[in-house]
């Protein structure tokens, strides 16, 4: 065998956290222990022990640290339904932590936590276990091994982290489980010692038809109904109760408890041996009935719910189910908080459902929910944090950030859940949040599909529109060109008509040019450009729409040449330089500036317009843009976008901001990087 123990000196409570955090630091890795090839995971068993949520954090912590999946598991044997509050507390609290953490949570029934641990061990295919070592009394360890002892001697290749269990503070029990109250209890002793009784009739009935030797085998059956029904104490209190009225009512001298015969004696002894085996037999027959039985109609809740799930697809249906079940389920007041979009403010959980209808929640309540929300633990009455509120909330969500907040709260002002609900609770919320992931995903996927259609139809659009335009204009502006006015009016009507269907023109140009850049179609033919021949045939274009406007142009004499398209560098100026010419102001000029650099070269075109807003510089790019509030409101929202489109085919940027030298305007900056740049051949 090569199992390993790693265990930690048993030291005070609050010195726990630090032990185990000693013990993720340095866990060795699997490998030598692991077959090879397998992927390293650690299993965390999960009980009653006050430490039980460290373990499941330092199951986290070292299951990232050597980047390994890591579970956890809690088996839940018979002596479970003897837990107290406290420890049904600690174990949904454990679980429900590695559920949140990102671990796999699995509750295994087995007669034995030996039993569980080991067909968990063999199912997960677990490298490392850890577990935690409980207090035993010496008696105990006298009857059998302990659980570590048994894996270090029957479980194969498994590295074993010990830490012992800290202590446990006394408490007093707020409330006690059904089957455990007083009354309950009292009513088994007395319908236990009533079945004797009756019993004890019947074999006085049976003796007076002769002499009778097996009289104490009717006592069996009072043994066997009292441990089957009340369990194990009140089976062997009956047991010794038999024992002795069999011997004081039929073993002479009758009416008393001396024994004469020495065979009586051993009678009576025999006959309380088996009435405690039997009492054993039969509680533990019943406790695996009633874990079996808990066990059903939970998986049975859960599947009901999950099914109920499956079939729905908006947040408002699963919000009221999970409300409605879960009040119906737990006997309690329910309520569903889902945080706005930015989960802060005045009012952070904007949409509300509960059961009830029309729970109102208190300012103790909201700040309750908002701590659950945003510390993801849970929160109100019966947690440690806020315990004012008559609220008890959780957070759904199995993600980074909770989806919303559930609230659970009692009209009689008890508990809001009892001990053993805690894990029906966690399961359901759970699924809940599985199925909100599912719901938010889809909505965002169907979002996503329809913006995906909206480009689709805008770019077969464009292209439709700009090719059957394309032509007829074509057709107008030579027309126009081969017209020659006789009158004086008819020359300016001719000009003006001319001017209109030239911008008509460059608008075509601009859909078709957009219709390239969405479809993927930009060819580039990189070739030596001169900067200041290409603003002039762009300003040559343009000349129509600059006629009024004052242009002035700052090229520097060793300006390089750039490597660039010529054709889609046309176009970027044509654009940049109309956008200036169409928002700025008649009487203040266009400026073309050349910048030379370390990094490169920067042309910039600057107008003395209004401006851009500030925080608009980058929208402005996106198609059919405009801006409000500046001097971007009118126009079609295409000639920055095909600046940009193109400019970055090119390998260039393109930025906008406002000038700097104090005046307003908008200064637009096409930028050429140094490996782009040549410098003019020497002659």
């Amino acid at each position: 065998m090569t199992s390993k123990v790693h265990a930690g000196r048993k030291t005070p409570d609050r010195r726990t956290s630090n032990r185990v955090n000693d013990l993720a630091r340095h866990s060795e890795p699997p490998t030598a222990h692991a077959k090879p090839g397998a992927p390293a995971h650690i299993l965390v068993a999960v009980g009653e022990n006050a430490n039980a949520r460290d373990l499941v954090r330092v199951a986290h912590r070292m299951a990232d640290a050597m980047q390994a999946s890591w579970s956890a598991v809690h088996v839940e044997t018979p002596q479970a339904a003897r837990f107290s509050v406290a420890e049904r507390e600690r174990v949904s609290a454990a679980l429900h932590l590695a559920t949140t953490l990102g671990g796999h949570v699995a509750t295994l029934p087995a007669s034995s936590v030996f039993d569980g641990l080991r067909r968990r061990v063999s199912t997960t295919h677990a490298t490392q276990l850890i577990l935690a070592r409980s207090p035993r009394s010496w008696w105990r360890r006298l009857r059998r091994d302990t659980i570590v002892d048994r894996l270090l001697r029957e479980a194969p290749d498994i590295t074993l982290h010990v830490v012992p269990a800290a202590s446990e503070p006394k408490q007093t029990p707020l409330h006690r489980m059904p089957q455990d109250m007083p009354s309950a209890r009292w009513q088994g002793y007395a319908l236990s010692l009533g079945l004797v009784l009756a019993v004890t009739l019947i074999g006085w009935g049976i003796l007076s038809t002769g002499n009778i030797a097996d009289l104490g085998l009717l006592y069996l059956l009072p043994v066997m109904v009292a441990a089957t029904r009340y369990g194990l104490q009140v089976g062997i209190t009956t047991s010794l109760a038999s024992s002795l009225i069999y011997n004081f009512f039929f073993l002479p001298p009758t009416r008393t408890f001396t024994i004469e015969d020495p065979r009586n004696l051993l009678t009576v002894l025999i006959l309380l041996a088996v009435a405690v085996v039997i009492s054993q037999m039969a509680a533990r027959v019943r406790d695996h009935a009633l874990q079996a039985q808990g066990s059903a109609a939970q998986n049975s809740t859960l599947a009901g719910f999950a099914g109920q799930l499956a079939a729905i697809v908006r947040i408002e249906e699963l919000a009221t189910l999970l409300c409605t079940e879960i009040a119906a389920l737990l006997d309690a007041d329910t309520i569903f908080l889902m945080a706005d979009e930015t989960g802060a403010g005045a009012q952070p959980f904007s949409r509300r459902w509960s059961w009830p209808t029309g729970a109102r929640l208190e300012l103790l309540d909201l700040i309750a929910a908002e701590w659950a929300y945003q510390h993801r633990l849970p929160t109100g009455r019966s947690s440690d944090t806020v315990t004012s509120s008559e609220w008890l909330f959780h957070a759904v969500g199995s993600g980074e950030r909770p989806i919303g907040v559930f609230g659970i709260a009692r009209r009689d002002a008890a508990l809001p859940i009892r001990a053993d609900h805690l894990p029906l609770l966690h399961s359901l919320l759970d699924q809940a949040a599985l199925a909100l992931e599912r719901i938010v995903l889809e909505e965002e996927m169907a979002q996503l599909s329809q913006a995906r259609e909206r480009e689709r139809l805008r770019h077969a659009l464009l292209s439709s529109v700009s090719h059957d335009l394309r032509t007829p204009l074509t057709t107008i502006i030579g027309t126009l060109a081969a017209i020659r006015p006789d009158e004086p009016q008819q020359q300016a009507q001719i000009a003006t008509a001319r001017r209109e269907a030239g911008r008509l023109h460059r608008f075509v140009v601009n859909l078709l040019d957009m219709a390239r850049i969405e479809a993927g179609a930009v060819q580039v033919r990189i070739e030596p450009v001169a900067l200041d021949e290409a603003l002039a045939e762009a300003l040559q274009e343009l000349r129509s729409v600059l006629v009024d406007q004052i242009v002035l142009q700052d090229m520097p004499a060793d300006t390089p040449m750039v490597m660039v398209d010529p054709h889609l560098l046309h176009l970027c100026l044509t654009n940049l330089i109309g956008n200036a010419a169409k928002y700025g102001t008649e009487d203040g000029p266009i400026e073309l500036r050349a910048i030379r650099h370390a990094h490169g070269l920067d042309l910039e075109i600057t107008d003395h317009g209004p401006g851009i807003p500030a925080g608009e510089e980058i929208r402005i790019f996106e198609t059919f843009a405009r801006i409000e509030g500046s001097d971007r409101t009118g126009g079609t929202g295409l000639g920055l976008a095909i600046v940009h489109g193109f400019a970055m085919a090119m390998g260039l940027s393109v930025r906008a901001a406002n000038r700097i030298d104090g005046s307003s305007g908008a200064r637009f900056t096409l930028s050429f990087p140094a490996p782009l740049l040549k410098e003019w051949p020497q002659p």
